[in-house]
């Protein structure tokens, strides 16, 4: 395409978005229609404060911009590195796009921003056609109820009605955000701003024609309307998105503080783009130049809910976001408006190529679970299997060749942990496969390593099985503890894209280690308690001092801070001590059991909200005192029954476990001559059967307690009870170790 051509395709586009630039721009500038200049905005804040526009657009990501950036349309690419040089100058950031469900519609976000709580707009998008259709106020106050994330559509208007704090809004996106139970915002014509200002409260005569405090503008109305002539000359709809911002952001520069935010993208659920203004902190600092989330606790990525509570503290300040019911962090915005060039200083190139690939590496973590979690449970089905069948009939003489595979299994779980420190996540298509075979081979390493210090130590397979056994919760819970930067994106883990969990212990992070910690501590505090006099001292030594140093990783708010493990952890500590001390509790003990185990629970959350941290633990104080905690119980308790239901291998599984608790390698190890530790956890297991349901059905993160938990021990039992087994002679297979 010549030149020529090149500028009458130009010329189109400023047509399509002089509706954008003339509302927004000419509210700023008080330039909007003829007529006197329009006077300074009419605020909250101070004189000095400038305006706050919130551009929105669809489908951009960091590397979405890149990739233009790199395009063969000149024109492309000079907008696209536009868009990277004022990201330079500003604060870029990662956006959790995530709303309800797995895939989130540009008006899921739009309502979402608006409300401050994850909501949707309508559900035409999860039937087969997949085609986002808008949807309305209304009908997303009615999915709000169902939704079970107590969203309220519109709090973000509410508020800012409350507080006496003029906005706008322009795009079918924007208005659906600022519509409240009164209405939505007038009409965002441009030649009707001037009447707008203080339209948010019902202003005095005197503040007509004042700018709005607040404007959100919709920009991908002006980028898809239908005189622009893009779609005729196959531009694509990201390629629109950049040019329309590209051009009003140059139009915005140094006259408002911007927040650019991309609200979804239904093809591709990955972290979109979101700038803020330069000079913007967030209470949980930065980290390689880039913003730390106030929710995600993350390097450079925020959530879409942080937003609300974000543009109400910036224009009516932080006491109206307390009084709003707002639950998302608070970022702090500066006074001055966004700058338009890049402080040299800094390194642009390299923060947007971070926010890129952590992008990418949310996405590949998302595509690997499944397949991992394949891998995984294949591997432990087939050692269950192989060494059940060795222990009915021990004269085989197969499990000393089973000992060391049972070692690599038990190993998987921290040889998968450790694959993020390996960047598989940038194979590309190939990144789950390479992500499974780097956590085997993990496993493999550590299994070799501990093979070769056991023969160092002239010690056998048996000591190996326990040591890896210990080494996935020792794994996880260091990691936890340091801020999980293997476990956040990684193969098993919680990552960016899903967004149910940012930091801490995950509900997979939690059933390996509990599994395995129980297990280890089993056989472990057995070992000790043979060496010593008084038994039940020793059992309650060598179980309690790790316990305690676990529960206090796990539950803490500033490193685990894991409701459900904490709720599931005390009651199976305080089984597996008494089943190996040989003690037996009735029901007033487990009564009590559960009593301190919901004081322990309380007293982290108490400590949590009074020191502000508002984790998961004191978010959950926060919603008790606010009244919403009630949904949030209701939804838990749904996502823990809903796969059963939803499922039929699910509850084909769960009647498989409970059919088969009498049997399996632990029914074996009694049968056989197992390890004294396998018989007395096993008596522990029947005797606290009914205590465990209790405390272990309530985890909130949706994670089963007292039987899920026991089928999650079987793996590790297996390794350690055939590594046991294969430490004695060929001929004696079924003497205890």
């Amino acid at each position: 395409m010549t030149e020529p051509q090149r500028t009458r395709r130009r010329l189109p586009r400023a047509a399509a978005i002089r509706a954008a630039l003339a509302l927004v721009v000419g509210v700023v500038l008080g330039a909007v229609g003829p007529g006197p200049a329009v006077p300074a905005a009419v605020s909250t804040s101070s004189a000095q404060t400038a305006p706050l526009v919130v551009l929105g657009v669809s489908g951009l990501s960091w590397a979405t911009v890149q990739e233009l950036a790199a395009s063969a349309d000149p024109l492309v690419a000079a907008d696209a590195a536009a868009v990277m040089d004022y990201a330079a100058a500003n604060a870029p950031v990662n956006l959790v796009q995530r709303t309800v469900g797995e895939i989130s519609c540009p008006a899921d976000g739009w309502l979402t921003l608006g409300a401050g709580t994850r909501a949707r707009a309508d559900t035409s998008h999860l039937q087969a056609e997949s085609v986002c259709s808008g949807g309305t106020w209304t009908s997303a106050v009615q999915l709000a109820q169902a939704d079970g994330y107590g969203a309220a559509p519109g709090t973000l208007a509410t508020a800012l009605d409350a507080a006496g704090v003029s906005y706008a809004a322009a795009g079918e996106g924007a208005v659906l955000a600022l519509t409240n139970a009164a209405g939505p915002p007038e009409s965002a014509d441009p030649a009707a701003l001037p009447a707008l200002a203080g339209s948010g409260v019902g202003a005095a005569d005197d503040r007509a024609g004042a700018a709005p405090d607040l404007i959100l503008v919709d920009l991908m109305r002006a980028a898809s309307a239908p005189d622009s002539g893009d779609a005729a000359n196959g531009e694509s709809p990201a390629a629109q998105a950049v040019r329309v911002l590209a051009q009003t952001l140059s139009e915005l520069a140094g006259s408002a503080r911007v927040v650019v935010v991309s609200v979804a993208d239904p093809q591709d659920p990955s972290p979109q783009l979101g700038i803020l203004p330069a000079g913007t902190t967030s209470p949980r600092g930065s980290e390689g130049g880039l913003l730390v989330g106030p929710t995600t606790h993350r390097r450079g990525l925020i959530q879409l809910t942080d937003l609300a509570p974000t543009l109400l503290a910036a224009v009516a300040g932080d006491d109206v976001v307390a009084a709003s019911g707002l639950n998302g962090g608070v970022l702090t915005l500066p006074t001055a408006a966004s700058p338009n060039t890049a402080d040299t200083a800094a390194s642009a190139a390299n923060r947007i190529s971070a926010l890129a690939d952590d992008a990418v590496h949310a996405v590949a973590s998302n595509r690997a679970v499944i397949p991992v979690t394949l891998v995984l449970l294949t591997a432990a089905l087939a050692l269950l299997l192989a060494v059940g069948l060795e222990l009915r009939r021990p004269e085989r003489g197969a499990l000393g060749r089973l000992g060391w595979a049972a070692c690599w299994v038990t190993a998987l779980p921290a040889g998968i942990w450790l694959a993020n420190l390996v960047p598989w996540w940038r194979a590309g298509a190939w990144a789950p496969a390479l992500a499974t075979l780097v956590g085997a081979l993990g496993a493999g390493l550590l299994t070799g390593l501990v093979a070769l210090l056991a023969r160092m130590r002239r010690r056998g397979v048996a000591d190996a099985a326990l040591t890896l056994t210990a080494a996935a919760p020792v794994v996880i819970l260091v990691d936890a503890a340091v801020g999980a930067p293997l476990g956040f994106n990684g193969p098993l883990g919680m990552n960016a894209v899903v967004a149910g969990r940012f930091y801490g212990v995950s509900n997979t992070a939690f059933a390996l280690a509990a599994g395995a910690l129980v297990m280890a501590l089993a056989a472990g505090a057995d070992r000790f308690a043979a060496a010593r006099g008084h038994r039940r001292a020793a059992v309650i030594a060598a179980v309690g001092v790790p316990g305690l140093l676990v529960l206090a990783v796990d539950g803490a708010p500033q490193l685990g801070a894991d409701v459900g493990g904490t709720l599931t952890l005390i009651p199976a500590l305080v089984a597996l001590g008494a089943g190996l001390a040989g003690v037996r509790l009735g029901l007033r003990r487990w009564v009590a059991v559960g009593a301190v185990t919901m004081g322990v629970v309380g007293g982290f959350a108490l400590a949590d909200y009074a020191t502000g941290s508002r984790t998961h633990l004191g978010g959950f104080v926060s919603q008790v005192l606010n009244g919403t905690a009630g949904t949030t119980l209701v939804r838990k308790a749904g996502a823990l029954v809903s796969p059963f239901l939803s499922s039929p291998l699910a509850l084909a599984a769960l009647a498989v476990a409970g059919a088969g608790r009498g049997g399996g390698p632990m029914a074996a190890a009694d049968g056989a001559g197992g390890p004294g530790w396998a018989r007395r956890l096993r008596l522990a297991g029947d005797d606290a059967r009914t205590g465990l349901a209790v405390p272990g059905a309530a985890r909130p993160d949706g994670a089963g307690g007292g039987g899920g938990a026991r089928q999650r021990l079987r793996p590790h039992h297996a390794a350690v009870l055939g590594g046991r087994r294969a430490a004695g002679t060929r001929g004696a297979v079924a003497q205890a170790a």
